[in-house]
This record gives structure tokens, C-alpha cells and sequence, in this order.
């Protein structure tokens, strides 16, 4: 009889292992994968992207992201202006990327985000960005040892930007080693002001909340999309990954199977 009953609960235990592992691949199935790439602001930069040897770089770029098969491409880009990035998307045509009388401005949304929507056909790229001023960060409460601090950072970060190719930059900069030393940034400065004006939280809050606001724009935008390729400044890396991964409708996906890819 012990046997018998030994064997029941067995069989019941196994059943109830084998409903757990096949809601847990229903969910599996039914998650947004989200291609999330940090990126460098391309005005920002010293690089002339329309010369023939950037273009060159900007579509090696591409064909591996062309790889991911996304059926939607989102941007850093205030989502109020969605019409206006619709009306620009639809004039836009991939030859115009290495005219610069008529791009006017660096902007990796465009030379990215626009190249990669047009190069596999979609109708439309989604701005998802909360362009919601932060306000002047308090540096006249700012400590010296924590000047110091964030400064021995920004070195750090300053040395990863030393590449003259601009994919080894964005595999630099999406490397964890990378994020954690910009994440640091945010964190030495929290403690400005703490036990009185909360100066640095106060300011890091708004921050947070930015990074909050783009989730739920993304959020939004995954109920009708299965694989979304999301174009950020690196500097939203850290929390934007946070809060993929604690998502279960979404599924983030290892930027390096495609930037880490041996050359086509």
C-alpha cells in the first residue's frame, strides 16, 4: 500500500512538472524578444558619418542587425512627436543617409534606427522617448571627494570611446563593464545633500522616472509586437536592462549574437 501510494504522488509530482514546464514555454512563446542597443549621441561626436568609409561602417553595422528580423524599430525620440517622425519616415529614402545637406544633423536615430526600418521594409519607426526636463544637477552642493569619484568614472568611460570604428565603440559601450561605470555616476551623486535638501536623490528620482516613463512607452508598444529593436543612448542601459529582465512579457536578447558576429 506505502508503494502504491509512492508511486502516486510520484505520478502526481511529475504531472505537475510537466504543466509548469509547459505554461512556463507558453510564456516563453508569447514574450516580446527585445534587442536593446546603447548607443553613443551621434552630434556629440567628432566623427563625419558622410564620408564613404562611416557610411561603409553604418551598413556593416546594419546587415547584423538586419539579422534580429524585428517587426518593430523603436528610438530615442519624444513620443509626442510621433506624427512628425512619421511625416520625416515617410519622404526619407535610404541615399539620402550619405547626403548631409539633406540630413542636416548627426542623429543615430536616423543613420541607425531609419536605416535599418527602411532596409527591411517597415511602414513606421516608434519614438518612445519622455523628454521631461531633469533640471540642473546641484554641483555647488557636490563635495569634493565625490567630484573626485564621479570623475574617476568618467575616465573610465572616456577610455572605452577610444576606437576610430564605430563598431567596436558600440560594443564597447554596451558592455556590462561599461554600464556599470556610467551607472556609477548616478550613484556617487546620490548622496549629495542626504539628511537635508536630498539635492542628489531628488535629481536621481527624476532620472528614474524618465527611464520609467520610456519602459511604459515600450511596454505599450510590445502588445503588438513580437521582436523589437530598441535604439537608446547607453546612458539608459543599466536601468532600461533592469527592468526588461524583470518583465515577463519581455525576453532580452544578447546584443553580442549580432555585434559579436564574425564578419560577413
Amino acid at each position: 500500500m506505502k508503494e502504491a501510494n509512492c508511486s502516486f504522488f510520484h505520478q502526481i509530482t511529475c504531472a505537475f512538472r510537466k504543466e509548469g514546464f509547459a505554461r512556463l514555454k507558453g510564456m516563453e512563446s508569447s514574450m516580446t524578444k527585445i534587442f536593446l542597443l546603447g548607443t553613443f549621441h551621434f552630434h556629440e561626436s567628432p566623427i563625419d558619418f558622410y564620408t564613404e568609409e562611416m557610411q561603409q561602417q553604418l551598413w556593416d553595422i546594419n546587415e547584423r542587425l538586419v539579422k534580429f528580423k524585428p517587426d518593430a524599430v523603436a528610438v530615442e525620440i519624444a513620443a509626442h512627436a510621433q506624427e512628425a517622425v512619421n511625416s520625416c519616415y515617410k519622404k526619407f529614402l535610404l541615399n539620402d543617409l550619405s547626403d548631409c545637406e539633406k540630413m542636416r544633423n548627426n542623429n543615430e536615430a536616423i543613420q541607425v534606427g531609419y536605416r535599418l526600418g527602411k532596409s527591411i521594409g517597415l511602414d513606421k519607426i516608434h519614438a518612445i522617448d519622455d523628454d521631461t526636463a531633469l533640471g540642473v544637477f546641484p554641483e555647488g552642493e557636490t563635495p569634493e571627494h565625490i567630484k573626485n569619484t564621479f570623475d574617476k568614472h568618467m575616465e573610465k568611460l572616456h577610455g572605452f570611446m577610444n576606437e576610430k570604428n564605430i563598431l567596436d565603440m558600440l560594443r564597447n559601450i554596451n558592455s556590462d563593464e561599461w554600464s556599470y561605470h556610467n551607472q556609477q555616476l548616478y550613484l556617487v551623486k546620490n548622496t549629495v545633500g542626504a539628511g537635508g535638501s536630498y539635492a542628489g536623490a531628488d535629481w536621481f528620482g527624476r532620472w528614474y522616472m524618465r527611464n520609467l516613463k520610456i519602459f511604459a512607452n515600450l511596454q505599450k508598444l510590445c502588445e503588438n509586437y513580437n521582436r523589437v529593436f530598441l535604439l537608446y543612448g547607453a546612458g539608459h542601459l543599466y536601468i532600461l536592462r533592469e527592468l526588461i529582465k524583470q518583465c515577463e512579457d519581455m525576453e532580452l536578447v544578447d546584443y553580442r549574437e549580432y555585434l559579436h558576429l564574425e564578419a560577413f
